[in-house]
């Protein structure tokens, strides 16, 4: 049985191969074309609904053609945005924890241009595996430069948080790669499993796994600094970066917590990793004080403080964001150097919160308390 590819599809292929022929190859008398860059085959076709799909054999997913952003989305994506189940109290397959306390991403139904971004898999535990890789203008491949992780909350997804936490702009000022993963799917909402076996723990997805597998393949293509992986996150993707500095202290240098919390029982980090943390005193969420299975954001900072060799008396510094007071927390150890950061958004909510301190906004603070550590301690010179 022969096989046909729409003229039109086939039009907007030659459009889209123009530019590198030869990394593309028919596969005999078959609709299907084998990518050279992805190493892998994929089968092209024109649904009945108009539109253009793309199947990854390597994934086993199927994509569709967004023509408004000139972007390929997988389907999963597609089903998850469509379903009329946005209740933040889903519970876990196995139905033995309430997730009522687990937010849904506000940033969920935000969009952004990522036509700038690859979108990037890896086949890890038995799943495919997503992520947006930005790199930068900056980057050149001749030095090794800094990689940061950027997680989403519970139920969002790594487009709609790269929305709400745009961190690309600073990417190409600071020259480092940018990484917004995807988490896997938990009763139809994806989730990080940011918990040791146990009470807190939510799921078997191997997320650890999934971001040492991303620093591979990420550090096989680009010139990526080993000492300088940094991880950041909103929520339960804030969860993740605390998991992250307990599981892998050998790898990631410092860690960042919007809106967050730490959950009992994270793992003891075996060398010191900085920390920072923003959280709003309003978070009906993930209370500041904590609670149901969450560390109050004191006790958590107190914690990171001691795992530091910091002191546990911060020095405090009252700033303003707009009509907000903010309290800025900075614990330091012996030689006066910062481990932790804090900052309390007096009346912030559970958001990625949109700051303006002295010019700065959330991403670079973040950003400028990350480039002054390594895996090594503090940086004289950042």
């Amino acid at each position: 049985m022969r096989f046909f590819v729409p003229l039109i599809f086939l039009s907007f292929f030659k459009l889209n191969a123009a530019e590198s022929t030869s990394s593309w190859n028919w596969h005999q008398q078959f609709p299907w074309v084998y990518s050279e860059a992805e190493s892998d085959w994929h089968y092209w076709h024109a649904g009945a609904d108009g539109q253009f799909y793309l199947w990854k054999d390597k994934d086993q997913t199927w994509y569709r053609f967004d023509t408004t952003k000139s972007v390929w989305i997988s389907t999963l994506w597609d089903s998850y945005f469509s379903s009329s189940d946005s209740s933040s109290n889903k519970d876990d397959s196995s139905g033995n924890y309430s997730w009522s306390w687990y937010d849904k991403d506000s940033s969920k139904e935000q969009t952004s241009d990522t036509s700038d971004t690859l979108s990037l898999s890896l086949s890890h535990d038995g799943l495919i595996r997503e992520y947006l890789l930005y790199v930068p203008s900056s980057y050149s491949g001749s030095t090794q430069v800094p990689l940061l992780f950027n997680f989403h909350g519970f139920g969002g997804t790594s487009s709609s948080h790269l929305s709400s936490a745009d961190m690309r702009s600073l990417a190409d000022e600071e020259n480092f790669i940018l990484v917004y993963p995807q988490g896997s799917l938990i009763s139809g909402s994806p989730h990080w499993n940011s918990s040791l076996p146990g009470g807190d723990n939510k799921s078997t997805a191997d997320d650890i796994g999934f971001v040492d597998a991303m620093i591979s393949s990420i550090s096989s293509t680009y010139q990526i600094d080993p000492n300088r992986i940094y991880a950041c996150g909103y929520s339960n993707g804030g969860m993740m970066s605390y998991f992250l500095a307990g599981s892998m202290s050998d790898k990631i240098a410092a860690i960042g917590s919007m809106s967050g919390t730490m959950l009992e029982g994270n793992p003891t980090p075996a060398n010191p990793v900085a920390m920072i943390n923003i959280h709003g005193t309003n978070d009906s969420d993930l209370p500041y004080s904590g609670g149901d299975g969450s560390t109050s954001t004191v006790d958590t900072l107190t914690y990171w403080a001691e795992q530091n060799g910091a002191s546990t008396i911060p020095v405090v510094n009252n700033l303003s964001s707009g009509s907000l007071s903010v309290e800025k927390s900075i614990y330091s150890d012996s030689n006066g150097t910062t481990w932790v950061e804090h900052y309390k958004v007096n009346g912030g909510g559970h958001v990625w919160i949109d700051l303006d301190i002295n010019g700065s906004n959330a991403n670079q603070l973040i950003w400028d308390f990350f480039k002054k550590h390594d895996l090594n301690g503090p940086l004289i010179n950042p």
